[in-house]
């Protein structure tokens, strides 16, 4: 069953936005304000601005990946029906029968590897060519997934070192007041209480903020993997035999 026009971004959007109905909630409850009071060491706001900013570029790639999946599944579109159609390469693109094949990651896949073929002429690791070529076009693409993992790992330290400080200003609060008596009880009491609501605060926004940012970035890899399977399937099963069948 083919997927719908932009799936992956319309996906992005239907969890952002159940993301964004809690987030109205909580703030309606007073809850989300309760959080940023009871946070003296401000880290909560910190790990909000990180999960915005992560949130933001992974829109971006979901943009970007999305495009090009609908730009493959175009591609696949025409060789369907153009099916038996010899594909030529003109003005640096594939022209299909008389249809020009959408350009995108994976007629760019293609062009590499012909021009490498014709470099090497011969075509004995034609298939460790292709699956370098492929290696070296999925870098770029995995690096930037990786710079949201590596984000989200780092809210996490953000948060945790938020729990350590709130244990340090739970503690310090006792080492304050040598002598103990009712009202300075009060007083520690009251210290400890900022320094461990700072501490589960902390721990609550960083461990929740990376849960919901995981989540647009398992769908960006999952969409990776559909995008380069399909590459792959397309330039060995359609496009290759039809180049070969085409003549130079």
């Amino acid at each position: 069953m083919r997927k719908s026009e932009h799936f992956l971004l319309l996906s992005w959007l239907f969890t952002t936005g159940l993301v964004f109905v809690g987030t109205y909630v909580l703030i309606d409850q007073g809850l989300m304000g309760y959080l940023i009071v009871t946070d003296r060491s401000y880290v909560s706001v910190v790990v909000m601005a990180m999960y915005l900013f992560g949130l933001c570029h992974s829109l971006k790639r979901t943009w970007a990946l999305s495009c090009e999946l609908n730009w493959t599944a175009q591609v696949e579109l025409v060789l369907n029906a153009e099916a038996g159609a010899p594909i030529r390469v003109v003005d640096a693109g594939l022209v299909c029968g008389n249809r020009i094949l959408p350009r995108g990651f994976l007629t760019a896949h293609v062009i590499d590897l012909l021009n490498t073929r014709r470099a090497q002429q011969a075509e004995t690791d034609a298939a460790e060519t292709g699956a370098e070529l492929l290696e070296a076009h999925c870098v770029p693409w995995r690096s930037e997934n990786e710079f949201g993992w590596f984000l989200i790992d780092l809210m996490l330290k953000v948060g945790f070192l938020g729990t350590l400080v709130g244990f340090i200003w739970m503690l310090a609060s006792v080492s304050q007041h040598p002598l103990v008596d009712a009202t300075s009880m009060q007083v520690i009491l009251r210290e400890m209480s900022f320094g461990m609501s700072t501490a589960l605060n902390t721990t609550l926004s960083s461990l929740l903020g990376g849960i919901l940012l995981s989540l647009p970035y398992y769908m960006l890899g999952r969409g990776l993997e559909e995008l380069f399977e399909t590459t792959v399937r397309l330039t060995r099963v359609e496009i290759l035999p039809r180049l070969a069948a085409a003549g130079p």
